[in-house]
């Protein structure tokens, strides 16, 4: 049988199973408010057993790890939910921002500025030979230019710093891959696996973090080194301990713009550009690629139709001599075709810049007598050009919206309030949408804290277990010393 020396080492054996124990529960309680920290929770097994005579003796208690308690799944949930939520609000704030501009009703709403211009023809009409109507006209028509140009330039400002956050944030990014990689390496050089639970804290902390930033896809290897992928599979950002980062280099289609790529090491990129979805980034990207550009395009389509239609109608007419015909109210970057339109302004992005361009006719503002009301020569006081151009507002098939060179949209007040109304309907939607991704987070983020989270009674619970485990080893001690005294000092006289 054993004897009292190995009583000793079980004693003691469970001395340090029982601080162990104590230690884990108090690192728990001191972190009970720190963001993002995990319970841990030690792992104790009885230590082999020994062989005396014909009968196996346990020899006392060890701890064999310190784990953090985590749910994989769930943490993938969250990372993906985060990443939507951040994107979401993104577009929302940027879509809600702009949507005061482009006001339903309003003597500045664009609506009432272009019923104001095709207004003004249809006073002419009353009294073509009135020199003050005329000044009237070009008035309405550079406050109706004026309109389109300072919501075309509130566009484009907010596409410039949707594009100039896209810099900041690929800096942002790489800043963190570099140190989830730093993490990495330093969970790789744990002597017992899953045992650094503080920096798989702060790795998990950072990850949620970059999910924020762009949209990803993180999975645990099994040396415990995280793998981290673009949330569209299209390219790694990290590796193990190698950080793939991403850089931005001139659109080669717009130099205006950057391209995002991912550099992949030996002087190799990819461009993902249109591969990111997810997060602030993701989120920017698709407000200066589409959301954004879309408006700027849709009135690019408006001033390219008021112009062409406009000037066809005005060539037809004479002005208030009798005798000058043929001339264009409008100028701007729309070439007047047999059709009127011509959408070949750019490649690829038909009418960009034609409300930019768009000026009424300088010759007309200098002499407003060249307004060509009359639709007959030699007649200064016929109204009849004046009435077909105030007409023009109610004729259909007046904007081209599919590039092909010919209207198909109209009249001009239904294609502003179809741009007023999905601006609305836009912000509305995302916000919408990002309020669910919020609900659907703070469900994720409350069943993660039941998992992962300290509970300060289960903690106190656990504090009397092991305060009495230490205890009870304590007190085996006591009577293992008690007994190897007698033996001692007793027998061995």
């Amino acid at each position: 049988m054993p004897g009292l020396t190995f009583g000793l080492n079980v004693g003691l054996s469970g001395l340090k199973a029982a601080q162990n124990g104590l230690n884990v529960v108090g690192h728990n309680i001191a972190n009970v408010n720190t963001p993002g920290y995990s319970r841990q929770r030690v792992g104790l097994s009885a230590t082999p057993n020994q062989l005396f005579g014909n009968l196996f003796y346990g020899s006392g208690a060890t701890a064999t790890n310190v784990e953090g308690i985590r749910d994989r799944f769930l943490e993938l949930q969250i990372l993906q939910t985060f990443s939507a939520k951040s994107g979401m609000d993104t577009r929302y704030q940027t879509v809600e921002g702009i949507s005061s501009a482009f006001e339903v009703s309003g003597e500045s709403s664009l609506g009432s500025l272009v019923q104001k211009f095709f207004q003004g023809f249809q006073d002419l009409a009353a009294r073509p030979e009135d020199v003050a109507l005329r000044r009237s006209v070009v008035g309405t028509a550079q406050s109706m230019v004026t309109g389109l140009q300072d919501r075309y330039t509130l566009l484009a400002e907010q596409r410039s710093q949707a594009n100039t956050g896209v810099g900041i944030l690929t800096q942002e990014i790489n800043g963190l891959l570099d140190q989830i990689a730093s993490l990495n390496e330093r969970i790789g050089t744990e002597v017992v696996d899953g045992s650094d639970n503080d920096s798989r804290d702060q790795r998990k902390a950072l990850t949620d973090k970059l999910a924020g930033l762009v949209g990803i896809h993180a999975f645990e290897a099994s040396d415990g080194s995280y793998t981290i992928m673009l949330d569209s599979g299209a390219a790694p950002l990290l590796v193990g301990k190698n950080a793939f980062h991403l850089s931005v280099t001139p659109d080669p289609l717009n130099f205006n713009y950057n391209q995002v790529n991912v550099d992949l090491g030996s002087a190799a990129t990819l461009d993902v550009t249109r591969q990111i979805s997810g997060g602030e980034l993701g989120g920017r990207l698709d407000l200066r690629d589409n959301i954004l550009a879309g408006y700027m395009r849709q009135l690019d389509q408006l001033a390219a139709g008021i112009q062409s239609t406009v000037n066809l109608q005005h060539r037809t007419g004479f002005a208030l001599d009798g005798v000058t015909t043929g001339l264009d109210f409008f100028q701007g970057g729309v070439p007047n075709g047999a059709n009127g339109l011509s959408p070949a302004i750019l490649p690829g992005a038909f009418y960009a810049g034609a409300v930019n361009a768009l000026t009424v006719n300088a010759a007309i503002v200098s002499n407003p007598s060249l307004i060509a009301a009359a639709g007959a020569a030699g007649a200064p006081g016929d109204n009849t050009n004046a009435r077909a151009l105030s007409n023009l507002q109610f004729t259909g098939a007046t904007v081209d919206t599919n590039g092909d060179g010919l209207g198909d949209s109209g009249p001009f007040s239904t294609v502003i309030a179809s741009l007023v109304s999905s601006i609305g309907t836009q912000a509305s939607g995302l916000q919408s949408n990002a309020s669910t991704q919020e609900r659907l987070l703070s469900g994720l983020q409350n069943q993660r804290e039941r998992i992962s989270g300290v509970d300060l009674d289960e903690e106190a619970a656990n504090l009397i277990t092991f305060q009495r485990a230490y205890q009870a080893s304590a007190r085996f001690l006591s009577v293992i010393d008690q007994l190897t005294d007698q033996l001692v000092n007793q027998f061995g006289r």
